[in-house]
């Protein structure tokens, strides 16, 4: 799931809620489409309705589609706070895994609640996040009682594996730790370094989240785990260019930064963060994403899934085309400036 890093998304909440956003006036209740309450029918129908359309649906139709109905989804379940609206934000894929349920059940109901699951644990795994980092108790707290909700509402072996699941992916807040300490030291990082640390960032997409449809969905396997890691690994890559700026300032191991440190030293990126675009630009950092977004898509394009669950291709090539639109413009644009004023180098 791309949930951003964490201090992103509570910055952006702090910034919002200072600005005066007011708290969104929904005219459905959060409650108006749950398991516990009684369902409004028209909703079941409506929804019942898109999804069978997704079904029938290829390529670029369907990735239209499916943005349409996350934000139906959204509209039936809105955040309760600007907290979890910064962090539901972030969190592109829930549609994708509420679509993957109704690909392997037919249920609206049962993925309905995959979905309210795995959005219960994105917004757990960002808490904790901070909650490590600071150590507000606060954090802790809400975090603690949305993983209660969850083993309240799911079956089977969901609710002894999460704990494991959450343990496997804790280990790389430390592995990011020493990728920054590399990177603050002046070291260069490898093709592999990176990758390695895109895909151990991306892990919570088959670990835990992959998890919830592994103890629901029969035909669910390894292959459209990994299909799922490649695609957070996608989508984390655009995350990072998106943060880029904010990712310097903070002295995060962004993958472009670390894929710039080769060429310009991360203390010369810093003290110049107005240009950090044309430094990562004129260095080999893009070239490097490039390269790992090719192999990305190519390693997708080789794995078998289960008929109903191709959709996931259409999204690895949407996720991929994404990016390559982004570093040309970003090549574009450094080319431009460099026109226009000669003395950048």
């Amino acid at each position: 799931m791309s949930t951003g890093n964490t201090h992103n998304v509570l910055f952006e909440v702090k910034n919002r809620i200072a600005a005066g956003v007011k708290k969104r006036s929904d005219t459905i209740s959060p409650k108006a489409f749950t398991e516990r309450n009684c369902p409004n029918l028209s909703l079941v129908s409506a929804l019942e309705e898109k999804s069978r359309k997704l079904l029938a649906l290829t390529e670029k139709d369907f990735v239209y589609a499916l943005n349409d109905l996350s934000d139906f989804l959204d509209t039936i379940d809105p955040a309760p706070s600007e907290l979890f609206r910064a962090i539901d934000k972030k969190g592109q894929d829930f549609a994708t895994y509420y679509f993957a349920a109704y690909s392997g059940t037919g249920d609206v109901k049962i993925s309905y609640r995959i979905y309210r699951t795995i959005k219960s644990l994105v917004r757990y795994v960002v808490l904790m996040d901070r909650y490590y980092e600071i150590g507000t108790q606060k954090y802790k707290h809400m975090a603690s009682t949305l993983i209660t909700s969850v083993k309240a509402d799911n079956k089977g072996y969901l609710k002894y594996a999460l704990p494991f699941s959450f343990a496997q992916c804790r280990p790389f807040f430390r592995c990011e730790k020493m990728m920054k300490e590399k990177m603050l030291a002046g070291d260069s990082f490898s093709y592999k370094e990176i990758r390695y640390h895109n895909m151990f960032k991306s892990s919570d997409a088959p670990t835990i989240y992959g998890r919830v449809l592994d103890s629901e969905l029969e035909d669910y396997n390894s292959n459209v785990s990994l299909v799922l890691h490649y695609n957070q690994a996608l989508q984390d890559i655009q995350d990072d260019l998106e943060d880029l700026r904010e990712d310097l300032e903070e002295k995060l191991p962004n993958i472009f930064i670390l894929g710039a440190v080769e060429s310009t030293p991360f203390s010369m990126l810093a003290a110049n963060p107005d240009s950090v675009w044309q430094a990562i630009a004129r260095s080999k950092s893009l070239d490097k994403i490039l390269n790992l977004v090719k192999d990305y898509e190519n390693s997708v394009e080789g794995i078998i899934l289960p008929s109903q669950y191709r959709f996931l291709k259409y999204l690895t090539r949407d996720y991929a085309k994404r990016l390559y639109e982004s570093i040309r413009v970003l090549r574009e644009k450094t080319i431009v400036v460099k026109v226009a004023n000669p003395t950048v180098h």
